[in-house]
């Protein structure tokens, strides 16, 4: 009997060892799993955090770039029709002018002497003035004399054929020749402007048109320079109009290389100063930054501090700014980001909290573990592995791709609820990540990954069109951002409705899409490219009471190795483009 009790008491000993021991393993397995668990947590809750910081800094910086493109598309496009509308204005008043002639010619011819018809010629034009009084008529006959110059008539009936301008060129012998050979026409010269203080010399555009009644030309001539101070008013006027965001705290500034502000719609004190030598809180020179980015860089970003509207304190402040070289202008734009660090810090504070509630989630469970049986710890365990194996594969398949969490595989409601937490980040970043948040299309990111694997899948078999909406500026300027971005949802759901099922379209910025297709000939690429260029042409815009058109150009890996292929497809749109537009190149 004492045998038997002894035996019974090292039974029950051994017994609670194993389970003392069992629950010792189990409990540091499970210790070592929370450990991996928050450590993987902690990893991917930073990753989120600088993913998210990136997104919205990505954003902003591609809103500032568009900002600034556009305002710089406009500044060329107005820099190149400066002699195209100089020329137009000559032409139109030298017509003007002529008619006034020919109407008083046809009228007097038959009961008035010629001298007294060349009196009333003369009368009716002397005094008429134009382009800020700069403007006026001068009429020569077809040997060089001086019929009519009102700025200097004491030279009117003398004979300046042997004029020369200041490269030495006979301008009055090129005029009558051009009169005498074409009967109009333009003649360039160089001078110095009326009332220069310098020997500076400026190019001077003429055009004159013969009246052949008394074997006179008349004509008129401006100089470039003073039309090219009239176009840059007009572009720093538009640019001193601007002012974006929710409450108009953004604006677009201009100045040139030497640091003299020209424009802008939020600081006019700074316009016509000099703030070459500016600093922000930290000593930074702004302006000079700014000027190197541009000058070495042709554009680029910087981040400085700037002050408020009200001057009381300083924000950080991310800026976009590209040169315009032919008139030595920077032009940029910026954006407050004070916002992004303080979404960084109140998320590290989120992180902390997040770790000591998994550390007291997992001493919870522990706790647990000791009031229960072995065979219930087994059980418990067996459940809490696989739940935390269905995050840890999560959390590394992460690296590669974002797939949601399968809530039927969780067996308990709060790791049901982390999951379906997780699955809604996984969601909101996905649709980030991968579509148009406008339009509600892909995005460039989505079709950079497509057509890295599409590429290596089909390497003679892929096409790109590329899509830019023509004079897609005018539409904002006219209807203004909101009804130039149901414009462009408008054109992205026609472009994704006529995109064959072999391929999908992309939103690649602004008003420009890519629509991207596999397994087809260059044929069908192009074919697909003028059908969507034709639906939309053929698409009436009840909001802009009209329609749009694209420009196409399309790139066929055929002809092009796979790398190339977008560049080809953008240099046959810019063919497009100059081409006349609403045209498929290709």
């Amino acid at each position: 009997m004492l045998n038997h009790g002894k035996k019974q008491n090292n039974k029950v000993t051994n017994t609670s060892s194993i389970t003392l021991i069992i629950f010792m393993i189990v409990t540091s397995a499970i210790l070592i799993q929370g450990i991996i668990w928050l450590v993987d947590s902690i990893y991917l809750f930073k990753s989120d955090i600088e993913e998210v910081s990136q997104i919205q800094t990505d954003y902003i910086k591609a809103e500032l770039r568009e900002r600034v493109s556009s305002v710089l598309d406009y500044s060329v496009y107005k820099s190149q029709e400066i002699e195209m509308v100089l020329k137009d204005n000559l032409k139109s008043r030298t017509y003007e002018a002529h008619g006034i002639m020919t109407s008083i010619y046809q009228n007097n011819k038959n009961n008035k002497s010629k001298e007294e018809i060349k009196k009333m010629i003369k009368d009716a034009l002397r005094d008429i003035r134009f382009n800020d009084g700069r403007g006026y008529f001068f009429v020569d006959t077809l040997e060089g004399d001086v019929i009519l110059y009102p700025v200097y008539p004491e030279s009117e009936d003398s004979n300046i054929i042997n004029l020369q301008d200041e490269n030495g060129d006979y301008v009055v012998k090129e005029e009558i020749n051009l009169v005498k050979s074409i009967g109009e026409g333009y003649i360039e010269g160089y001078w110095k402007t009326p009332n220069s203080s310098n020997d500076e010399k400026h190019r001077k555009i003429t055009f004159v048109k013969a009246f052949e009644p008394y074997g006179w030309y008349i004509g008129c001539g401006d100089y470039v320079d003073e039309i090219t101070k009239e176009i840059q008013n007009e572009v720093i006027d538009y640019v001193n109009s601007i002012k974006y965001s929710e409450n108009n705290s953004q604006y677009v500034f201009i100045h040139d290389y030497e640091g003299w502000e020209l424009a802008n719609g939020m600081y006019p004190e700074y316009i016509a100063t000099n703030n070459y030598e500016l600093e922000d809180i930290n000593g930074a020179k702004v302006l000079q930054e700014q000027i190197d980015i541009c000058i070495e860089s042709n554009g680029g970003y910087l981040t400085h501090y700037w002050p408020t509207v009200d001057g009381k304190s300083n924000y950080k402040k991310l800026t976009y700014v590209a040169p315009l070289p032919k008139w030595e202008w920077v032009i940029g734009t910026g954006m407050d980001i004070s916002e992004i660090d303080a979404m960084i810090a109140s998320k590290e504070k989120e992180l902390e909290s997040f770790i000591w509630h998994r550390i007291l989630l997992i001493l919870i469970i522990l706790a647990a573990l000791v009031m229960i049986s072995m065979i219930q710890i087994k059980s418990f365990m067996k459940k809490i592995d696989k739940n935390f194996s269905v995050f840890r594969d999560y959390m590394i398949s992460a690296e590669e791709s974002l797939e949601p969490i399968d809530v039927e595989d969780l067996d308990y409601t709060a790791f049901s609820e982390l999951a379906e937490v997780t699955n809604s980040m996984t969601e909101r970043i996905n649709q980030l990540l991968n579509y148009d948040e406008l339009t509600g299309i892909y995005n460039r990111r989505y079709f950079k990954d497509e057509f890295q694997k599409a590429i290596i899948k089909y390497p003679d078999e892929t096409g790109i069109v590329v899509m830019d909406i023509d004079h897609f500026k005018k539409v904002n300027d006219q209807y203004g951002h909101d009804i130039g971005d149901h414009t462009l949802m408008i054109v992205a759901k026609l472009i994704e409705e006529n995109t064959p099922n072999n391929g999908f379209v992309a939103r690649f910025g602004g008003e420009e899409f890519i629509v991207f297709l596999t397994d087809v000939t260059k044929e069908d690429a192009i074919e697909v490219a003028e059908n969507i260029r034709k639906k939309i042409e053929n698409k009436y815009i009840e909001a802009i009471s009209g329609n749009v058109t694209i420009s196409c150009g399309v790139a066929h890996s055929m002809d092009n190795e796979g790398h190339e292929l977008f560049k080809e497809a953008d240099n046959k749109l810019y063919i497009a483009k100059e081409s006349g537009r609403n045209r498929t190149e290709y």
